[in-house]
């Protein structure tokens, strides 16, 4: 039933129809991306400084633990210099954990943004091809329909046979 009322919309009505969405999508897109690249320099922010507190005190550790080995094992200030190293590790721990939470958040909003970046890109070609279609005429989009008609092979057929081709000449 919805194939046939489809039918009945006339191809520059559904070209229009299609061209009028691209382009509300290209006018919303533009402010989503704002906000987006604005969350993506924040993360950006938020994971370099975890890095930079992760790698400090990765090193503070690194040198307590060498200050550690040369103190006698047993010794009072050995034994004082053990608590306070399992409070080091355990700083570590956190900013290690911080430091990734922070790189997460830089990767979506970096993910986030770049779908936006192409999504928009996609909207701007889709309406200069749609717009191009409405000034040139529709009888680009009806040749594959033509050919099926006089009894050729669709356009899937023929993408289906192009593909041991192209096979054949990768092997």
């Amino acid at each position: 039933m919805q194939d046939e009322r489809l039918l009945e919309v006339s191809p520059e009505f559904l070209v229009r129809a299609i061209l009028h969405r691209r382009q509300r999508l290209a006018e919303m897109i533009p402010k989503q991306l704002e906000s987006r690249k604005d969350e993506k320099e924040i993360a950006e922010a938020l994971a370099r400084d975890a890095k930079q507190r992760r790698d400090e005190i990765k090193t503070n550790l690194d040198e307590f633990s060498k200050q550690l080995k040369k103190l006698d094992e047993g010794s009072p200030q050995h034994e004082k210099m053990l608590v306070e190293r399992d409070t080091f590790i355990q700083e570590a721990q956190k900013s290690e954990h911080e430091y990734l939470e922070n790189e997460l958040f830089r990767r979506r909003s970096d993910s986030r943004t770049k779908r936006l970046t192409h999504a928009l890109n996609d909207c701007e070609r889709s309406i200069e091809y749609w717009e191009g279609v409405l000034d040139n005429g529709f009888e680009e989009l009806l040749v594959d329909a033509t050919r099926v008609k006089q009894g050729g092979p669709s356009s899937y057929a023929l993408s289906k046979g192009a593909k041991p081709e192209r096979r054949l000449k990768n092997e």
